[in-house]
């Protein structure tokens, strides 16, 4: 009967002491790189044209809503006075875009990838700052 309460007194302390220790090592409370906040910055709502197809003048109206995902609250500033800039891109991207390259599978993601990597070039930064782009609001018509 001692050595079964022996046995299980020593199970629960090492238990115990892993739980223990897990939260020592493992679940740091201070944000690593890799968990910093991430901030949205609202390019807002903006129609452009899309290209149907290689017709000249054949065009469907694009209601895009643009959200820019970044890390680093120093852009903050930069993004809000940029703004212009940042539509003015949109809107020229997209009339370079056709419709066919939206529809092809996994189109709208290609898309996000590359926008995301000419505002890092555009803002001279890296994947670390801007995380990436959201399109809350993407309608053709």
């Amino acid at each position: 009967m001692n050595k079964i309460i022996i046995i299980a007194i020593v199970a629960v302390v090492l238990i115990g002491g892993g739980i223990g220790a897990y939260f020592m090592f493992f679940a740091n409370s201070e944000p690593s790189v890799e968990e910093l906040p991430e901030i949205i910055h609202d390019v807002g709502e903006q129609y452009t044209n899309i290209p149907v197809g290689d017709e000249a003048g054949n065009y469907k109206i694009l209601k895009i809503q643009l959200q820019i995902v970044y890390t680093d609250e120093t852009f903050t500033e930069t993004f809000t006075k940029s703004n212009a800039q940042i539509q003015d891109f949109v809107n020229g991207y997209f009339r370079d875009t056709t419709l066919a390259t939206v529809n092809r599978k996994n189109g709208k993601e290609r898309i996000k990838e590359e926008i995301t990597e000419q505002l890092i070039e555009m803002f001279e930064t890296n994947a670390d700052n801007i995380k990436g782009v959201l399109m809350p609001q993407f309608i053709i018509q």
